[in-house]
């Protein structure tokens, strides 16, 4: 019997969400949390519990039997979690941003998992880490949009809050969807951004590559809310006029997963960038233009503006923090 990576020590669940526990085993599994159990059947050699919803709180333990063995997860709470997905200004560390170190703090109840990248070994990330908590010399590591909007939806719910880092630099917005649905907006390549076919990023750059390899890994798991920020490898004019259907694609995929359809997402728009000559200035453009359509029409997603208060002298603007507050904002208030 193995449970998911995600399930560790530490781990935080969405409150008012249901609680959703998985992994594989030969047989049945059943799950003890907050006095309910749940039997799931292996079909397959994999099993998901559903376990009832939760008020914030803790700490709590959860028990996991099957194949003879048990597991024991300690430390449990339960608040907000939202799920932080993108290409390399969703990944970009708090230590590169302008957040002070004096903004750095040790706060046991914001918690971060970042999702394993098959394709990088050792990753340093650190996925195998766990539920990793806030300690002032450890989170520069961290996702600066994830610790950041954590720690402001720690300041105004008193919550706790877990923060889920699945990123990859560069990434193209066809791999993370599904295959089968990516292959509905093939363009030929020379319609495309040259990081559709750039070798280095081969091993992920892929229709339904990341899709397969990280997010559906942690799909079954209840978010309170997801941050997009990814753009950046989308922007000639011919992708720009299909970008907000695949937004709209793989959001509905994630809604359809956690059987959520009123999931809300904030949509970093990409923001202003000078060196965009390089590639296509009015591909750019359409990409920001496509992220505010697909927003526009979609009553549970925002549109979080960045050009305002980041800077564009460089892809990776360095101003994070009212960016960050912006989304955490956001998600609370839809």
């Amino acid at each position: 019997m193995k449970p998911a990576s995600i399930f560790t020590d530490n781990i935080i669940f969405a409150e008012n969400r249901p609680i959703r526990v998985f992994g594989e085993s030969e047989g049945d599994v059943t799950v003890r949390f907050r006095g309910a159990e749940v039997t799931a059947r292996s079909t397959g050699g994999k099993w998901i519990a559903e376990m009832p919803e939760s008020e914030a709180g803790g700490p709590y333990e959860l028990r996991i039997e099957g194949d003879g063995q048990t597991t024991v997860l300690r430390n449990i709470y339960v608040g907000r979690v939202y799920l932080v997905a993108g290409q390399s200004n969703a990944e970009f560390q708090l230590c590169s941003s302008d957040e002070p170190g004096s903004g750095y703090i040790d706060d046991p109840l914001l918690r971060s998992f970042f999702v394993t990248r098959p394709w990088y070994s050792p990753d340093p990330c650190k996925p195998g880490d766990g539920w990793i908590e806030a300690k002032k010399d450890g989170v520069g590591a961290w996702s600066a949009i994830a610790y950041l909007a954590g720690r402001e939806t720690r300041k105004i719910t008193g919550k706790a809050v877990g923060v889920i880092t699945c990123a990859q630099g560069a990434s193209i917005i066809e791999s993370w969807l599904p295959a089968e649905i990516a292959k509905e907006f093939e363009l030929d390549a020379d319609k495309l951004m040259i990081d559709h076919t750039y070798p280095d990023y081969a091993a992920f750059n892929k229709a339904g590559v990341i899709y397969e390899s990280m997010l559906s890994k942690i799909l079954p798991f209840s978010f309170n809310g997801v941050i997009w920020y990814q753009g950046e490898s989308d922007t000639t004019v011919a992708e720009g006029a299909i970008y907000d259907k695949e937004l709209a694609s793989l959001i509905r995929v994630i809604r359809e997963a956690q059987n959520d359809a009123s999931l809300h997402f904030a949509v970093i728009q990409i923001a202003d960038f000078d060196g965009r000559k390089e590639y296509d200035p009015e591909g750019w453009t359409a990409i920001q233009n496509a992220q505010e359509r697909a927003v526009r029409k979609d009553a549970h997603a925002s549109l979080v503006i960045s050009k305002d208060v980041c800077e564009s002298a460089g892809i990776h603007p360095t101003r994070k923090t009212e960016l960050s507050v912006r989304a955490a904002k956001s998600l609370l208030e839809n």
